[in-house]
């Protein structure tokens, strides 16, 4: 199925409640998957229980015993305060588990993690069903094996994968409006070598030079553009629907 857009948002951009809706409200007639994340919400959660956090290399320790919390917060919290935009600005939409009917499988991904789980494309028969019927699917990085287990996963692996099953543009939406230079000025366009080089002069750091390297993977299994931008660009909506670049673009 061609013109099928994927968006994934981080839980800094779960805040944005105006611009979530406009973007929903642009979507009407296109064919739209979203991928959520909510480190911000699962954060806030431990906190106000007193529950441990503890991330390693950015991910998530996720013990089976935090999972139910894990859960609430992502699927929970986030995943329904999302599909009442959606359902507010017009739109037909379900919040599901990235691996519901298939669509994506899921392995453990390291014991020293506890529950975080590493996932590959497998069928996009569900998802594109869905979207021939009108459905925008809204899909959080949790999901379940064979055998039922609940896994944690980063969001921005769900969304490579998703976008890779459906060979869609991908736009990974955060806080950041893209890639900064050593000035502080938008890079509108990136390869791996300027990625590269930013990284090796210390202009790309910790979190952004991984986010850089996830774009530039993605864009080469899918072999269309990937964009890293802001969900405050005012033009974001209209960027994402017309087909136009936004932010900084990582071409294949």
């Amino acid at each position: 199925m061609d013109d099928i857009t994927v968006v994934k948002l981080s839980g800094k951009a779960l805040s944005g409640t105006a611009e979530l809706s406009r973007l929903f409200s642009r979507s009407l007639g296109h064919k739209l998957v979203l991928v959520h994340g909510g480190g911000v919400e699962v954060d806030s959660l431990f906190e106000a229980l007193k529950l441990k956090v503890e991330k390693r290399e950015g991910l998530r320790v996720s013990p089976r015993e935090q999972m139910p919390y894990i859960s609430a917060a992502l699927s929970g919290m986030c995943g329904k305060k999302l599909q009442g935009l959606a359902v507010g600005s017009g739109l037909n939409a379900v919040s599901l588990l990235c691996t519901d009917g298939h669509t994506l499988k899921v392995s453990l991904k390291d014991p020293a993690l506890g529950m975080v789980g590493s996932v590959e494309p497998s069928e996009a028969d569900f998802l594109v069903n869905l979207l021939r019927a009108g459905v925008t699917p809204l899909l959080c990085s949790l999901g379940l094996d064979a055998q039922g287990q609940l896994y944690n996963i980063n969001a921005d692996d769900v969304a490579e994968a998703v976008a890779v099953l459906l060979h869609a543009p991908l736009y990974l939406i955060s806080d950041v409006k893209g890639v900064l230079d050593a000035k502080g000025q938008l890079l509108e366009s990136l390869d791996e070598q300027s990625c590269e080089d930013l990284i090796r002069t210390g202009v790309i750091t910790e979190g952004m030079a991984v986010k850089v390297r996830s774009a530039l993977r993605a864009s080469r299994l899918i072999k269309k553009p990937v964009y890293i931008a802001s969900y405050r660009d005012e033009q974001l909506a209209d960027r994402i629907f017309s087909g136009q670049g936004v932010g900084t673009a990582f071409e294949p």
